[in-house]
């Protein structure tokens, strides 16, 4: 039995609330499709949409899934082609997600997605960390992959990651 997330970012709270979390890709749910460089048949605005965990140790596992509707092409073509990667779809990898909020100077959105994708369990033993308060503490393997759009380098982090 699949959970629904009940709470979708720019709904029912602010996108920018969960900015710079590391968030585990749960699902990933495309209404477009990437033939090389090019998106075809997207919905109006929305390309597609990825249900992410947060690391959140206050609420059960459930209700710390949230979806983020993907608006911006450039994030829908990295989520994408990170689900090429034959180890997703084996359950031997898994994709962490990182949301950093990023505009032009003249308030359009940019790529915002930084991903990295890491062997099954790093989620599970990072969580761990962040459950006992050693979130800082945790030190993140090298990623197999990883796409990060800006200069802002977040995998592997190299600073407690919860400090602004």
């Amino acid at each position: 039995m699949s959970h629904e997330p009940e709470l979708t970012a720019d709904i029912h709270f602010p996108l920018k609330a969960i900015a710079n979390f590391y968030m585990l890709v749960k699902n990933f749910t495309a209404f477009a499709q990437l033939q090389g460089n090019k998106i075809t048949n997207p919905l109006i605005g929305v390309y597609g949409i990825v249900d992410v965990e947060l690391p959140n140790p206050d609420v059960e596992k459930p209700q710390r899934v949230v979806r983020i509707n993907i608006k911006n092409k450039s994030d829908f073509k990295s989520l994408s082609r990170a689900h090429f990667d034959k180890g997703l779809d084996e359950g031997v990898n898994e994709l962490v997600l990182l949301y950093e909020p990023r505009r032009t100077l003249l308030g359009g959105k940019l790529p915002g997605f930084h991903l990295a994708l890491y062997p099954k369990g790093t989620w599970e033993e990072f969580y761990k960390a962040v459950d006992a308060y050693k979130a800082q503490e945790f030190v993140w393997p090298r990623p197999l992959l990883s796409f990060q759009p800006s200069d802002l380098r977040v995998f592997p982090p190299s600073t407690n990651i919860f400090e602004k």
